[in-house]
């Protein structure tokens, strides 16, 4: 079972506490939020304390949802969305929760602003916020904290594997030298792991034979891919063009590939 993280900012667990308490909200409605709260909070499988309440940290989360692993009609499923949505943007008006997580500190929101490139912007966006809600400056900033970050990542259920770190340390070096003031710590980049694709002229000759033969029979036959033919409904179907052929020939190698690879598991 994952840990508990203690969140940098207002989670699900927070929102139902502040609704239930408001005396501005009808009864009705403090229930129906407080219930979609959690029955989201379980679609998600996750724990309400580390479910950000915040419309555009969950975004996603609710586009992606579906009603059959929730075990909800799709009507539910889509009240309780709506339901969610209202009650988090209703959250952040009465709260002035940030748009985008935990507001920056100055010397962050310095190096922000430098930052010309929106995708380096939103890439490195996370990072610096967890620094700021920590209390830890740019100057003291180093492989430690980031480890820190991804377990914390790790724990509240986002992305956070070695593609994810790659990206967010590519983000800050490339920045390291080109912007003033920002630190002169450069972040260790996990390597991509090699696909190991079989080579098809590994593959035994008698198969790539069998191959070649396959589709020259099919396309040179009088019903073949290169001819005009008719299907089982007696409908004219056109001759298939060479980048077609190529095609299939792809798919077929591409299929020997993956059964090399499941027998190798």
């Amino acid at each position: 079972m994952r840990e508990n993280a203690v969140l940098i900012e207002f989670s699900f667990a927070d929102a139902i506490t502040a609704i239930a308490a408001s005396e501005d909200l009808p009864e009705q409605k403090r229930r129906h939020w407080s219930t979609s709260l959690r029955q989201i909070g379980k679609a998600l499988d996750r724990p309400l304390e580390v479910i950000p309440a915040r419309y555009s940290a969950v975004r996603a989360d609710l586009i992606n949802l579906h009603e059959v692993p929730a075990g909800l009609t799709a009507k539910t499923l889509q009240n309780h969305k709506s339901n969610v949505k209202g009650a988090l943007l209703w959250l952040a008006r009465e709260n002035g929760i940030p748009q985008f997580g935990a507001p920056l500190t100055f010397d962050w929101e310095k190096l922000m602003r430098n930052i010309s490139k929106a995708l380096v912007r939103w890439r490195l966006s996370a990072l610096m916020r967890f620094c700021s809600a920590n209390e830890i400056t740019p100057a003291v900033f180093d492989e430690a904290v980031m480890d820190r970050f991804i377990d914390y990542r790790a724990r509240c259920g986002k992305p956070a594997d070695a593609a994810f770190r790659r990206l967010v340390a590519r983000a800050w070096n490339g920045n390291v030298g080109a912007i003033p003031g920002w630190p002169a710590t450069r972040l260790v980049e996990p390597l991509i792991k090699s696909r190991g694709e079989i080579s098809w002229s590994a593959f035994p000759a008698g198969l790539r034979k069998e191959l070649e033969d396959l589709l020259r029979e099919r396309a040179m036959a009088p019903s073949g891919l290169r001819r005009l033919r008719k299907n089982r409904h007696g409908q004219r179907i056109r001759p298939l063009k060479e980048v077609t052929i190529r095609t299939r020939r792809a798919e077929l190698q591409g299929a020997a590939r993956m059964a090399v690879k499941a027998m190798s598991l």
